[in-house]
């Protein structure tokens, strides 16, 4: 079959890869380079490195990222209040080395085609997506559209128009930072910051040999954010030195040796899971599909699954009876495993707005 993925992040990428193994073709539209190519870093759990692995993608060199140890909790004057061992084989990295290992192991990157973003779907009198329509007006056809197009992904709201979605109620401000004293001082350990309140905390992790990666995670309610989305600006510092700016080393230190380009404000969404995965020949994969909280770190791992799962559920040809008998248990299946990372994720958060009382520390993952 010819596949056509909208979105050459970590859920496209992996779909690319997995459907090309399984013999099919596969392009990808992408709608910008530079988002490709920017990005912060993340937990991947040991199931999606399995994954990995079984595909022959390998984490090494300057894309290994670091293995994780253990979560730190602390207060906000650095002393340990709770310790945890992380999953085994966990790993944190950066999106740029882990999009760089993924286009690399599959030799993949002639496939990518940027400045394409998907603008809406056509769709035939039985419901099938006859056309993609690009923002550019290119029309792209195929046997098989894959979403991948992220948390707000066009292709889901077609599919969806009145699904409610929200912005949760916790916001996160995150930075890169390039230090390799904070680097030695994280090791291979998860680092968090609470404040004694709830609602706010502030977390470090280390993502290869001179990296963090710093969040910012605060109950916008509580907190009153400025209205700009530059997270670079004056008023986000001014806003992160208000509320972290005396905590202990080195969390007041890194915001101000961050550049504004690696500062960025996140937005999470809250949303139920939307009933099913696919519709015809659509299908939804990663952030398109089920955006999750940022507090279960199963974001990316979800993406890798989710690429394995439909890889493994598609006919090799394009037989309509089997395409949508293969797409249904994909849908079934990763819709069946995803739900629970989102009840969990809504628990970690009301955890994490409830004041700090000895009982409520804990790893914050959903497994």
């Amino acid at each position: 079959m010819h596949v056509a993925i909208f979105g050459a992040g970590i859920a496209g990428l992996m779909s690319a890869i997995t459907l090309r193994m399984r013999g099919h073709s596969c392009t990808l539209y992408e709608r910008s380079r530079l988002a490709h190519d920017a990005g912060m870093g993340f937990i991947l759990m040991p199931e999606a490195i399995a994954c990995m692995d079984r595909l022959g993608i390998q984490l090494t060199g300057d894309c290994s990222g670091v293995p994780l140890k253990r979560y730190v909790c602390r207060n906000s004057i650095g002393e340990i209040l709770y310790e945890e061992a992380m999953p085994p084989h966990s790993r944190s990295i950066r999106r740029r080395d882990l999009i760089c290992a993924l286009v690399n192991a599959a030799s993949i990157r002639d496939a990518i085609n940027f400045d394409a973003e998907l603008e809406r779907l056509e769709l035939d009198e039985h419901g099938h997506v006859a056309t993609a329509v690009l923002s550019s007006g290119e029309r792209i056809t195929a046997d098989l559209f894959v979403a991948a197009d992220g948390a707000h992904s066009r292709a889901r709201h077609n599919l969806f128009p009145n699904w409610p979605v929200r912005h949760a109620r916790v916001l996160e401000v995150v930075g890169l930072v390039h230090c390799a004293n904070t680097t030695r001082w994280a090791a291979n350990n998860l680092n968090k910051f609470h404040a004694a309140g709830g609602g706010l905390a502030f977390g470090i992790l280390p993502v290869d040999a001179d990296h963090v990666v710093w969040f910012m995670q605060f109950d916008s309610l509580r907190f009153h954010p400025p209205s700009s989305r530059d997270a670079g600006s004056q008023e986000w510092r001014d806003f992160v030195q208000t509320l972290a700016g005396q905590w202990a080393y080195p969390v007041a230190y890194l915001p101000a040796a961050t550049e504004s380009r690696d500062m960025h404000v996140w937005c999470p969404l809250d949303t139920d899971l939307i009933p099913y995965f696919h519709q015809k020949n659509l299908v939804l994969a990663g952030d398109a599909a089920h955006p999750l909280s940022p507090f279960t770190s199963q974001g990316v791992s979800s993406a890798i699954a989710d690429a394995e799962a439909l890889a493994n559920a598609l006919p090799t040809g394009n037989v309509n009876g089997l395409l949508l008998k293969g797409l249904e248990s994909y849908s079934s299946q990763r819709h069946r495993q995803c739900a629970p990372y989102l009840s969990k994720g809504r628990e970690l958060m009301r955890i994490f707005l409830a004041p700090a009382n000895g009982k409520n520390f804990m790893l914050p993952l959903a497994r």
